[in-house]
This record gives structure tokens, C-alpha cells and sequence, in this order.
């Protein structure tokens, strides 16, 4: 008899597989690759096939924002700093007074469509949804639209990765104006998001500073902890913002910033180790939304649902877009093509989640219309963007333009032969010799030798030295020969 345990394991890791698998042929046809997850997971549901009974929004909640953290932070490493800063005051207009006006906009919409939701509910369903998603967005632009203008791109990642901030504060804000008393002052509500805003973006800083000079000044013992190092970091950033009444949200995402713009040690190994483990949360997060959904309650919301969703995607994104970016000197293409990429997707169903944890009677409704919604924007936007790009004449054109993809040397087979990337002890026998005093075998090279943030091309008159990351591209029948001679201890 199969325990319990390994039934689990066996049906999470055959849908997280399949899912995989099956992404590869839908993205032919142009579906996000997250809609895929979030499909898999309805229908591995108690309303699906795989009749899997999954209805605990507080865990949902929290691996949905646990996974967030991470999307954001990884989002922030590779901001890249130098092409974002000329476009920051665009990003952050369309951060904050873009997702304030959509969320305004559309709760009146909703209200006079639909008046059995009262103006709070109508406000507080369009706060949910108001917010770009940072991992369907960032997952878009790794995915495709390669083509697209750098500094576009970069506008709408900074606005995907920033907004969840507001978007949470609005939320926050209207579910307590819900809840709470008279006694929820109009001044309460602006030193609610002052302090957010504020406390997030300073405690983001100044820990992101934090963790660069750890990470370049203590030497840990083992490289494997420089990742473990890093992972924990997102998590205790987050939790501290928020013990401090700052929003953790934007604290991560500003963290990450600080730290992609520096030199680290191990960046490209922290980097590579990051895009592996945010693609698991993503895939863990999208499913596990999926499977608490009941398609079932879907019939009776679809309408509304749909209605909804087609005025945040043609009137409340673009009036907002077009608004916040009043005077802006932008082409009117590229305002609409900001306006089309407002991708909805992991951030309005965790934001959905807080209703139903707060109790209030419209919860489970407001859940599903938002869950719609979410699928109205991967369906519809998610699959038209490079279309829609293409129809506004904004993708590069340059036909004489050779495209050249670098090399990562770690996934090149050599038949018979080994890259091998070695570190020098300090104590080796090796320090202080020149390359051509060392006794190398014939069928071996040295690539290329890495000293602190410097990359030295060897010539064999170049010194090793203590602690120099060497790569040797050797026979494999030698490479034993030439690990033993750089760890001998003098």
C-alpha cells in the first residue's frame, strides 16, 4: 500500500512534469506559458479530473507571496540598472498613479454595471486587479518580444515590479474600509501609504547594501552557501520591511536592484541558481491557484467576468496609461503598447486571497471574477503582444542585423575533453608561479583565470595566484592529473 507522502509526491511531480512538458507545445500556438500551469491546476481540481480537494486559502496566500518575493527580487537583479535609470520617472508615474486611476476607474465602471456590489466592493475589486504582474510580464519578455525597444522593455518590467506595492496598499486600504469603523481616518489611510512606500523603499536600499558588502566581504567555506546565503536573504528582507510597517513587496524589488547593478561573487552561478529556482515557485504558485478554483462557479460569473475584464483591457489600463503619462515624451504607439502589455496574473489572485481571509460575505465571488479576469489577460493580451507590436510598427527593424546568443560554456559538450573550472587554494604550491614554470600535461589549456572582479587572458608568463578561478579545458584522461597538481599543498 502506497503511503501517503509518496501519493503526494507522485501526483505533484507528475502534474509539475506533464505541465512542463505540455507548455512546450502550447507555446507554439502563442499561450503564456504560466496560463498553461494555471490550467493544469484546474484541472487537477475537485472540479476537474483529478478531483484533487484543495480549498486553503491561507496556504495559497502564502505560497503565492512567498513565490513573489523571489519573482521580484530576480526581477530587480536583472533590471539592469544603467538602461532602466533614464526611464524611471516613467515607470514609476505608471507604478503609482497608473494603478491608483485603474484601480478608481474601473471600481466606478463596476459599480454602475453591476450595483448589487456596493461602491467599497466595486473599489476593492478593482484595487485587486489594478496591479501589472511581475511574473507574467518578466515571463513574456524572457519567452519572446525579443525584438521589442530595450528601453520599452524596461519601463514595463520597473512598473510590473513596483506597482504590486500599490497594488497591495489599495487593497489593504478598501478591505478596511470595508471592515473597519468610521474611525479609519482620511489621514490614517495617507500615513498608511507614506509609511509603505517610504519604509519599503529605504529598508530595500539599505539591506540590498547590506547583503552586496556581505557577499564580497565574508569568505564562507563552501561556494554552496553563497546561494543558500542569497535565498534566505529574500525572504528576511520581506519580513523585516513588513515588521517595520513598510511594504515588503517594493523592499525585494528594490533590493534586488541594488545588488544586479554591483559586482558580487558568483554572480553568474547566483543568477543561473535563481532563474531554476523562481521557475519552480512559479510553476508550484500557478498550480496551486489553479487547484482553488472550482470551474463549476465559473458558469454563473463568466459574464461579468468577461465584461470586466474587456474594460480594464480597452478603457480603464489605457485612460490610466495615457493619464499618468501626461506630457510625456513618448510615442502615442508606444503608450499603446504599454497599455496592451498590463498583464494580470500570480499578483490579483494572491490579492484575491485576502478577502476571503478577512471573511467578508462577497469573498469567494470576488475570487473567482478576479481569477477570470486573470485568465481574460493571458488569454487575450498574453497571446496577442507580439501582434500587437508588430501592428504598431514598434519592433526593431534592422534586416542587415546579425543576432549573436552568448555561449554559456557549462552546456558545450567536448567529446573526449573537459571544461573544468577550478579554484586556486591559497596555499597551493602553484602561487606565485608563472603558468610556464608549472608542469602542465600537453592536452591542456587554460582558457581563462579570474581574479577578484578582473578576467585575465593567461599568457604563459602570467602569475597564479591564491584564490584565482581558473578555467582548464583538458583531455578528460588528464584533467585528474591537473586538479592534483593546483591543489598541492606547498
Amino acid at each position: 500500500m502506497i503511503d501517503s507522502f509518496t501519493l503526494q509526491a507522485l501526483v505533484i511531480s507528475t502534474l509539475i512534469l506533464f505541465s512542463i512538458l505540455s507548455s512546450k507545445l502550447f507555446f507554439r500556438f502563442g499561450f503564456p506559458i504560466l496560463l498553461i500551469f494555471l490550467t493544469f491546476g484546474m484541472l487537477a481540481g475537485a472540479d476537474g479530473p483529478g478531483r484533487i480537494d484543495f480549498s486553503d486559502y491561507g496556504l495559497a496566500q502564502s505560497i503565492g507571496i512567498f513565490a513573489l518575493i523571489y519573482i521580484l527580487f530576480l526581477g530587480g537583479l536583472e533590471s539592469e540598472w544603467d538602461s532602466l535609470k533614464n526611464f524611471l520617472s516613467v515607470g514609476i508615474r505608471l507604478s503609482i498613479v497608473g494603478t491608483i486611476l485603474t484601480a478608481l476607474i474601473l471600481g466606478v465602471l463596476i459599480h454602475y454595471l453591476f450595483p448589487v456590489l456596493g461602491f467599497m466592493e466595486s473599489f476593492l475589486l478593482g484595487s485587486i486587479v489594478s496591479a501589472t504582474d511581475a511574473a507574467s510580464v518578466f515571463n513574456i519578455f524572457k519567452t519572446g518580444s525579443s525584438d521589442l525597444p530595450v528601453h520599452l522593455k524596461k519601463i514595463i518590467e520597473f512598473e510590473s515590479g513596483s506597482n504590486d506595492a500599490v497594488g497591495v496598499l489599495l487593497t489593504t486600504i478598501f478591505m478596511n474600509l470595508i471592515t473597519a469603523d468610521a474611525s479609519f481616518s482620511g489621514f490614517q489611510f495617507f500615513r498608511f501609504f507614506v509609511m509603505q512606500v517610504l519604509v519599503g523603499s529605504m529598508m530595500g536600499y539599505s539591506l540590498g547594501i547590506l547583503i552586496l558588502y556581505l557577499m564580497n566581504s565574508v569568505k564562507l567555506g563552501y561556494d554552496g552557501l553563497y546561494l543558500v546565503f542569497i535565498t534566505a536573504s529574500v525572504p528576511f528582507i520581506y519580513a523585516v520591511t513588513t515588521v517595520f510597517q513598510g511594504n515588503g513587496f517594493l523592499a525585494v524589488y528594490i533590493a534586488g536592484i541594488i545588488v544586479g547593478r554591483n559586482k558580487f561573487i558568483h554572480k553568474k552561478s547566483i543568477f543561473r541558481f535563481l532563474n531554476g529556482y523562481v521557475w519552480i515557485l512559479q510553476i508550484g504558485m500557478f498550480l496551486c491557484f489553479g487547484l482553488l478554483v472550482y470551474p463549476s462557479r465559473m458558469v454563473n460569473i463568466w459574464v461579468p467576468g468577461l465584461l470586466i475584464g474587456v474594460l480594464l483591457i480597452l478603457f480603464a489600463r489605457p485612460v490610466a496609461v495615457f493619464i499618468s503619462l501626461f506630457r510625456v515624451k513618448l510615442p502615442v504607439k508606444e503608450k499603446l503598447f504599454i497599455s496592451w502589455v498590463g498583464l494580470r496574473g500570480a499578483s490579483p489572485i494572491i490579492l484575491a486571497t485576502f478577502p476571503i481571509a478577512q471573511g467578508l460575505v462577497w469573498g469567494d465571488l470576488l475570487f473567482h471574477i478576479v481569477f477570470f479576469v486573470v485568465l481574460v489577460s493571458l488569454l487575450v493580451q498574453g497571446s496577442l503582444i507580439p501582434r500587437v507590436a508588430q501592428w504598431l510598427g514598434i519592433l526593431k527593424k534592422d534586416p542587415d542585423r546579425k543576432i549573436y546568443h552568448p555561449t554559456d560554456f557549462d552546456n558545450i559538450e567536448f567529446p573526449g575533453m573537459t571544461l573544468q573550472e577550478l579554484i586556486v587554494p591559497y596555499n597551493s604550491s602553484v602561487v606565485d608561479k608563472a603558468l610556464f614554470e608549472i608542469k602542465l600535461p600537453e592536452q591542456s589549456h587554460i582558457l581563462l583565470i579570474a581574479r577578484g572582479e578582473q578576467f585575465l587572458i593567461p599568457s604563459g608568463n602570467t602569475q597564479v595566484r591564491g584564490g584565482d578561478v581558473i578555467w582548464v579545458l583538458a583531455k578528460d584522461d588528464v584533467m585528474p592529473i591537473i586538479g592534483k597538481t593546483f591543489m598541492a599543498v606547498a
